[in-house]
């Protein structure tokens, strides 16, 4: 069952997860702009910007994947089938977004 430990912890992964995602997508961002701005002209900086783009775009993915999987852990269906159709729409967003470059 929920209890103030279950929320609390589960809080704590979500900030983790926020934290070690954008950290990730800005370290790519920031590598990309260097090597763009370093060689002009050349593809060097694109991959690292896509990647931190995708890494940014991937990471509130992420975190209702694990509210999810925690809501399944605390058997609260409510809340499990409300992050399932969140997570649907953001999957379809994050498809539709990759398939459109």
């Amino acid at each position: 069952m929920t209890g103030p430990d279950s929320l609390s912890t589960l809080e704590h992964r979500l900030g983790r997860l926020f934290v070690a995602g954008l950290t990730i997508s800005a370290v790519f961002l920031i590598a990309g702009l260097v090597s763009y701005l370093a060689l002009p002209g050349t593809a060097a900086g694109e991959w690292p910007l896509t990647a931190g783009l995708v890494v940014l775009m991937a990471t509130p993915l992420m975190r209702v994947l694990v509210s999810m999987l925690e809501y399944v852990r605390m058997s609260e269906w409510f809340f499990v089938l409300t992050t399932l159709a969140v997570l649907a729409e953001l999957s379809i967003t994050l498809i539709y977004a990759l398939l459109q470059r």
